[in-house]
């Protein structure tokens, strides 16, 4: 008698794929413009300084344009640079000093002369400073514009106070000859109920409003009432 066995199947072998090495790119290291010379620090109030940007010579494509972001609580003052020879660039820059373009010619140009950012920062700035970055940028090319912003000195607005009546804000009792105040026109026996835009209902609350945040040379709205009901507000520039 015959009997019928059943083989297993045969195992399958699948052959493993011939390696591909992988691709190696060859593309060219894209190429920027210099990085700028120096990080230079800015007092905030103080003086203009100046941020350098040197060329590179290389001829470019398109229209020849060089724009500036201001890094934060900074404002630029001035671009310059030399065009062609003998001549000078004029730069447009914004009222506000955020952001400025000099725009040379269209065809090929080449980046062949320093450019100088005239930078200013701002008595507003945060008074433990800091570092701080806009965007220098020639032609689609970029570099990181930053600046160094020093610690300030805490403003003042040269006066004593106490609470008003009622939570009406914190009344005037003494005011320094020659301070922020006086100089604004704040006079004893004024109730002050804001200061740079932040509502003051007592004494305590004026000393918090500036305590640590404000630098000396910020020009900030205070707002006070006289003794006759009269409300005015008026800028003070801390001391």
């Amino acid at each position: 008698m015959l009997v019928a066995v059943a083989l297993p199947p045969a195992h399958a072998v699948t052959a493993a794929p011939a390696h591909t090495p992988a691709a190696v790119s060859h593309a060219p290291r894209a190429v920027m413009i210099p990085p700028q010379q120096d990080v230079p620090e800015l007092n905030a109030p103080g003086d203009p300084v100046d941020v350098v940007f040197p060329p590179d010579n290389r001829t470019r494509p398109g229209t020849g344009r060089f724009t500036v972001t201001a890094p934060p609580h900074t404002r630029i003052t001035a671009l310059g640079m030399r065009c062609l020879t003998n001549s000078s660039c004029s730069a447009a820059i914004a009222g506000d000093g955020s952001t400025a373009t000099v725009t040379l010619r269209r065809g090929r140009w080449t980046f062949s002369s320093p450019v100088t950012v005239t930078l200013q920062a701002s008595p507003s700035a945060p008074l433990p400073g800091g570092r701080y970055a806009g965007v220098f940028t020639a032609g689609n090319e970029s570099q990181p514009l930053t600046v160094e912003i020093t610690e300030g000195n805490q403003g003042t607005l040269g006066i004593s106070h106490k609470d008003a009546p009622d939570r009406g804000g914190a009344q005037v009792v003494f005011v320094g000859r020659g301070g922020a105040a006086d100089t604004a026109g704040i006079r004893e026996g004024d109730i002050i109920t804001s200061i740079n835009n932040t509502p003051v209902t007592t004494s305590n609350e004026l000393r918090n409003a500036r305590l640590g945040k404000l630098r000396q040379g910020a020009t900030i709205p205070v707002t006070y009432r006289q003794p006759n009901g009269t409300t005015r507000t008026t800028q003070v520039t801390l001391t």
